[in-house]
């Protein structure tokens, strides 16, 4: 099963992003070229056809190895129900219980791995390959000892949030595509994958991750990680926008109606209806539940503006390749903490020694400049900003 040559030396996986001569490095890298290429490739396969997610039947399509991540993706969220979090008026963000949540990731990664590994060269059914993660997730399936599994793991690892911190951002967003990055190039989308299986891979993976994710984001008020709070995207996400985006290009090329339009956001009984099947509609369906006390227009004043400025969706998923590129790829306080591994190598040799990670809360906080004073970090505009 193993994804290395046995003679492979190479070190841990660890960051190799400290400074802006690091990161100049990482912009001209392969590596962000292949991030982009790959976020681009599966954006496409859900543009290019309707791309039909069933969220009743979320396993169709899906190769049996992203089958059994999908089974421990569902297990995962079980796990908040295991470490119930604490008294929430302790704080207004971050509750410690997401460490023992995370704990738990550390524990079972290995076996989670190990599974969806194992089912590139089984003949399992999709029922039984998403039962198998299940139990990788629950604690009941063996986990292979082979070292590799370490380079596919740091990138798990670093896909929900942060336990130190106790907060969630796209940077966390970033590794959990990193991490199916990998996966892709062990196999487990299939060889070659399909346009169709793309598709039903993005959307049916993402959708379950979305559901973790916010499981933790709302249970243990992890703090949104450099948040641009309401003249932002999202408090917490970003690339879900741009494949929800294409999934309904896709759509609106094929049957036309009342989601032709980015408009149709704005109409709450829309949402509602069709949050479960498309991904840009499920975002706004949370945000709408989780800021009812605001209008739409000041809650998310970026998202009511693409509603009402671009004319259709394929406006809308260009714009949002930008912002990710620009909001994400494009900054130094992300991309910093990006881990290289043999499976996704960096191609430079970084300026710094890897330091020991923070073993506890942060005590004081470094002021931060008010906007638009000298060193303050400017904000990207929005790609359909005139």
């Amino acid at each position: 099963m193993s994804i290395t040559p046995e003679n492979d030396d190479s070190s841990v996986p660890q960051r190799h992003i400290f400074n802006q001569v690091d990161m100049d490095a990482f912009a001209a890298s392969d590596r962000r070229k292949e991030i982009m290429n790959f976020v681009e490739t599966i954006g496409k396969s859900c543009a290019e056809g309707a791309a039909a997610y069933d969220p009743k039947n979320p396993l169709e399509g899906l190769t049996p190895s992203m089958a059994s991540l999908h089974g421990s993706l569902e297990t995962m969220i079980e796990w908040v129900d295991e470490f119930p979090p604490g008294d929430a008026r302790a704080a207004r963000f971050g509750n410690p219980a997401f460490r023992e949540w995370h704990k738990q990731l550390l524990a079972r990664s290995s076996a989670i791995i190990t599974s969806c590994l194992l089912a590139r060269g089984e003949n399992l059914s999709l029922e039984g390959a998403c039962q198998r993660g299940k139990e990788a997730a629950a604690g009941s399936f063996p986990a292979s000892e082979d070292p590799s599994i370490g380079q596919l793991s740091c990138y798990l690892h670093d896909s929900f949030g942060q336990p130190i911190r106790l907060d969630y951002g796209t940077g966390h967003e970033s590794s959990f595509l990193v991490f199916l990055l990998v996966l892709s190039k062990v196999k487990c989308f299939g060889e070659p994958p399909s346009k169709k299986s793309l598709a039903a891979i993005t959307l049916s993976i993402f959708h379950q991750y979305l559901k973790v994710t916010r499981r933790l984001q709302t249970d243990y008020r992890l703090e949104p990680a450099g948040s641009h709070g309401v003249w932002g995207l999202d408090d917490y996400h970003c690339l879900p926008f741009y494949f929800g985006a294409c999934q309904l290009h896709a759509s609106s090329q094929a049957f036309g109606g009342e989601l032709s339009s980015p408009n149709c956001i704005n109409f709450e009984q829309t949402v509602r209806d069709h949050g479960d099947v498309f991904l840009y509609l499920s975002c706004i369906r949370y945000i709408r539940e989780l800021k009812k006390a605001a209008p739409f227009f000041e809650a998310s004043p970026m998202l009511y503006d693409v509603s009402q400025t671009m004319p259709n969706w394929d406006k809308v998923s260009r714009g949002m390749i930008r912002l990710y590129q620009g909001e994400v790829l494009n900054k130094l306080q992300v991309v910093q903490h990006f881990v290289f591994s043999k499976l996704f190598p960096a191609t430079w040799k970084s300026s710094q020694v890897q330091r020991p990670a923070p073993t506890e809360t942060f005590r004081a906080a470094t002021a931060i400049p008010a906007s638009g004073a000298s060193g303050a970090m400017p904000p990207t505009r929005a790609p359909w900003a005139t």
